[in-house]
């Protein structure tokens, strides 16, 4: 009875050892992301995620015309069915100047939260470092990832970025096109959303040429009933906007964006501000030769109050340097290449 009694023991020993590493094997990607996240200053974290997250599978399948489509995949794949995020966008201004390798951008919005720089290392593309706000996955405005659940659940940031570097160079970042046409044609072409499309941009482009052809074979749809366009800039010095009227891709050759189309010329009062920042940019800051001249001018742009992060992206040294709250004095700079392994 006594043997009959060990060997039962011995056999749900081993059924729990075969579980715990099957466990293991299925989540070993998002538990080693998962236990990488770090408060690096109040209100600020990293997350470093190597290995597949997914976005290739997300491609594959068609993408998601929907926030709300994108986050039943992501909850899909990264939780195994165990949570599913809200993922939504902005409403803001921002600001982009390039120039001499040098990528700069205004955050701009008029609601606190909490901030998520990810450095991710695709088995199938190019390595990344991005900018997410968390309050966008949808947990609530003051949400942080401070419990290993919340940690774990804040690896659906990196379905959220909303600006970047790969390590090619290539730049991008999200910004709210005030006048942009919302109508998106449902073509046979495969679905995206705006932090869908940045993304794919960030993972798989190594230049700005590359971005507009693979951005052009999708269909990009608008966020929170606004639509966006996406601020390019590369190592050779091509930036552009990329705009989506009627549907159709524009990419429109310029070193300074802010939050309306130019693509098409409009004279709504909603876009003075924007214009106002575009022309004084235009005037007196360009062209960016170096990286003070960039700080200088996108500080110049900032809304008091309103700029959440400015980050500027050195697209030689691979560097990103964040600013919070206009604290111009104390930034935080990450390194692609150190990171990388």
């Amino acid at each position: 009875m006594k043997k009959i009694v060990l060997i039962i023991i011995i056999a749900i020993v081993a059924i729990i050892g075969i579980f715990l590493y099957g466990g293991y094997q299925m989540f070993s990607n998002e538990i080693a992301a998962m236990q990488s996240v770090q408060e690096v200053r109040e209100g600020v974290y990293t997350l470093h995620y190597k290995g597949d997250y997914g976005f290739k599978g997300f491609l594959e399948q068609g993408g998601a015309k929907t926030d709300a489509q994108m986050a039943t995949y992501i909850a899909g794949f990264l939780s195994h069915g165990y949570y599913k995020p809200n993922v939504t966008t902005p409403e803001g201004g921002c600001t982009t100047v390039t120039g001499g390798n040098i990528f700069a951008r205004n955050f701009d919005w008029d609601q606190a939260g909490n901030y998520m720089i990810l450095h991710t290392e695709p088995d199938d593309g190019y390595a990344s470092i991005a900018t997410s706000n968390l309050s966008f996955l949808g947990f609530g405005a003051d949400w942080k990832p401070t419990s290993n659940t919340e940690k774990f659940m804040s690896m659906a940031s990196v379905y959220v970025p909303l600006d970047g570097m790969n390590e090619k160079g290539l730049c991008v970042a999200d910004l709210i096109e005030i006048d942009g046409d919302t109508d998106v044609p449902d073509t046979d072409k495969p679905d995206l959303t705006i932090v869908g499309a940045i993304r794919l941009v960030l993972d798989y482009a190594a230049n700005v040429d590359e971005a507009v052809q693979l951005l052009s074979q999708y269909d990009v749809f608008p966020s929170v009933s606004r639509m966006h366009h996406l601020s390019l800039s590369d190592r050779s010095g091509n930036s552009v906007v990329v705009e989506w009227e009627g549907g159709e891709l524009k990419a429109t050759p310029t070193k300074v964006v802010t939050n309306h189309c130019l693509s098409q010329v409009g004279d709504s009062e909603s876009i003075a501000e924007s214009i106002r920042r575009f022309n004084m940019l235009s005037a007196e800051h360009l062209p960016v030769a170096n990286r003070q001249q960039a700080e200088d001018a996108i500080q110049a742009a900032s809304y008091s109050g309103e700029t959440k992060w400015t980050v500027v992206f050195d697209q030689q040294r691979l560097t990103a340097t964040h600013y919070f709250g206009c604290q111009w004095e104390e930034p935080l700079t990450f390194s692609l290449t150190q990171h990388n392994h």
